[in-house]
């Protein structure tokens, strides 16, 4: 039973790491770190219209960088009591 629960979880693991589209947590990043570089510039405030979108997208790339951080983060930590328990037994 641990081997199937297991071998769910690194299925789990591969996929998240393999997926593109919203779980590319690495572009996520990268994007959250280039909107923050955009909203330090004063300039960007002289467009209302810009620093407001700018704004809302870092919002949101907070919201699923820090999701998805959670969840890898639950599942490496579910991989490790599995393994835990198995040497356990």
């Amino acid at each position: 039973e641990t081997a199937q629960i297991k071998l769910s979880i690194r299925d789990l693991l591969e996929r998240m790491a393999l997926s593109g589209g919203i779980f590319d947590f690495d572009a996520k990043l990268r994007r959250l770190s280039e909107v923050r570089e955009a909203l330090q510039d004063p300039t960007v405030w002289s467009d209302p219209a810009r620093a407001q979108a700018l704004g809302k997208e870092q919002s949101e790339l907070e919201a699923v960088v820090l999701r998805i951080g959670q969840i890898d983060r639950a599942l490496e930590d579910a991989q490790g009591l599995l393994e835990l328990a198995e040497e356990e037994n």
